[in-house]
């Protein structure tokens, strides 16, 4: 091999050696970026389990009183409709009652 052939070589290896350095050094950069974007990730991640957390907590006491106020109202349909069958009772006596006294011996057609 000739000396230029060598030189020539040398100085592709060279090149190749200071653009290898040259990327090693820009993934080194994007590791250091990407280990921190992983870290705050990370820590994202933990903010967000104690908000769900917190938020399923917070279902909970809702779903609780929700089933006590139900539990209430469904008591107080059964009240209303018991008061309402007592109405109706009384109700229908009243008309029976107007209604003898409409039919009754003095409303009864003259021949």
């Amino acid at each position: 091999m000739m000396p230029d052939e060598v030189d020539k070589k040398i100085a592709f290896i060279l090149d190749m050696q200071a653009q290898f350095e040259t990327n090693m050094g820009k993934l080194a950069s994007n590791l250091a970026r990407s280990e921190t974007n992983i870290d705050k990730f990370r820590d994202s991640v933990v903010d967000l389990k104690v908000t769900v957390a917190d938020l399923a907590g917070v279902v909970r006491e809702s779903a609780k009183l929700s089933d006590g106020r139900f539990t209430r109202l469904d008591q107080r349909m059964l009240e209303l409709a018991d008061a309402q069958k007592t109405t109706d009772e009384r109700l229908n006596a009243l008309i029976s009652v107007v209604e003898r006294h409409n039919t009754g011996p003095d409303h009864a057609p003259r021949p």
